[in-house]
This record gives structure tokens, C-alpha cells and sequence, in this order.
């Protein structure tokens, strides 16, 4: 009987803490396959977790280069407009050259975005400023670049979908093995505390009928 009264106290116990946690696989006891299930669902999420992290953060820096090779776009385009405008034949010598400053400090402009591997890779290390195609082949490589820059976003950014969507799906697996249900809970609870009750009644009868007989006992 004492045996049964604690068990039962133990359910009670099992039970406030699943309602209070909102997690009724507390301890492996509560059920040790779905709990070892659930713990394989949460590495899972949270591998998802990082991974989205990580396709974020990559978005976040193909912008940021998206928005430099944008910048030199514009530069570039000033310079060709200038390398254009260089070839009328009204302008004079002085004019000229006046044109070749603006277009060196714009190229300069363009050498403070971008380092040296980055100046020779887009071919701007040896670019003629006063020549339209070499420029153009510039302009063209900076848009090929951009190209690429866009190609990896969207790729990261497939990865970053992907991985939400399936860490969402394992969060709702995972809150279906492991979330309580209250309502079922407090039945249960309400079914122990009862059952408790009556035993501890019972138990509580039991002793006075042994201590009744006792007393009759000795009065013989």
C-alpha cells in the first residue's frame, strides 16, 4: 500500500513538472526512445540553425561587394564619357588634360574600393584611360563579376530557404514528440491526486482497525 502511495506521488511530482516545463520527456524514464529521438531532432535543428546563420551572413557580404562593383560601375562610366567627350576636336590641349585629371582621380576613387588583387583581377591594374574599348573591356568585366556575385547570392539564398523550412519542420516534429499536452496532463494529475487520496484513506482505515483490535486485545 505505502508502495502504491508513492508511486503515485512520483506521477504527481512527474506531472507538476511536465505542466510547469511544458516538456513531458523531462528525464528518459518519461520515454527513453522518443527522448532519444527528440535529442537527435534538436542536433538536427540546430545544425539548420547555423547553417542558415552562415547563408545570411554570406548574403550579407555578396551585397556589400554587389554595392562595391556597382560603385565602380558608375565610376567607370563617368571615365568613359569623359574618354568620349576627350576625342572632340573643339577642345583644346589644356582642356584635355584637365579631362585626364578627372579621370585619374576617378580611377583613384576606384583604388580606394577595391586592393590590388581585386584591381587586376577586374583588369583595371593597366586600363587606358583614353581608350574607350579598354575601358569597355572593364566595364565589361566589372558587370561579369557582378554577374557572379548575383549567381552566389542566389544560391545562398536557396540554402537559407531550404534550411528554414526544414528546421521549421523539425521544430514541429520535435514540439509533437516533446511538448505536453496540458489538458491531458491535469486529467492525470486530478486521477493520481484522487487515487492518492482514497489510498491514504484506506491506509488510514487499516491502521485504526489494527490499533482497535489491539485495544480489544488487551482489554481481554
Amino acid at each position: 500500500m505505502i508502495g502504491g502511495i508513492s508511486n503515485n506521488s512520483y506521477s504527481n511530482y512527474s506531472s507538476y513538472g511536465k505542466i510547469a516545463s511544458g516538456n513531458k520527456l523531462p528525464t528518459a524514464a518519461d520515454g527513453a526512445a522518443e527522448l532519444a529521438i527528440s535529442q537527435k531532432m534538436e542536433a538536427t535543428q540546430r545544425t539548420q540553425g547555423v547553417n542558415v546563420k552562415n547563408a545570411r551572413d554570406n548574403i550579407s557580404q555578396r551585397n556589400i561587394r554587389d554595392g562595391v562593383l556597382d560603385g565602380v560601375t558608375d565610376y567607370l562610366q563617368d571615365i568613359r564619357a569623359n574618354a568620349v567627350y576627350s576625342q572632340n576636336d573643339t577642345l583644346s590641349a589644356s582642356d584635355k588634360n584637365d579631362i585626364a585629371n578627372v579621370n585619374s582621380q576617378l580611377m583613384k576613387g576606384i583604388s580606394q574600393q577595391l586592393d590590388s588583387s581585386q584591381m587586376k583581377a577586374l583588369g583595371l591594374d593597366n586600363i587606358d584611360l583614353n581608350d574607350v574599348d579598354s575601358i569597355d573591356a572593364a566595364i565589361k568585366n566589372v558587370n561579369d563579376a557582378r554577374s557572379t556575385v548575383g549567381a552566389e547570392t542566389n544560391g545562398y539564398e536557396h540554402n537559407m530557404s531550404y534550411n528554414s523550412i526544414a528546421r521549421e519542420n523539425v521544430l514541429s516534429a520535435e514540439s509533437r514528440i516533446t511538448d505536453t499536452d496540458i489538458a491531458q496532463e491535469i486529467t492525470e494529475l486530478r486521477k493520481n491526486q484522487t487515487l492518492e487520496a482514497y489510498r491514504n484513506q484506506m491506509q488510514k482505515k487499516q491502521l485504526d482497525d489494527e490499533e482497535q483490535k489491539s485495544n480489544m486485545n488487551l482489554m481481554l
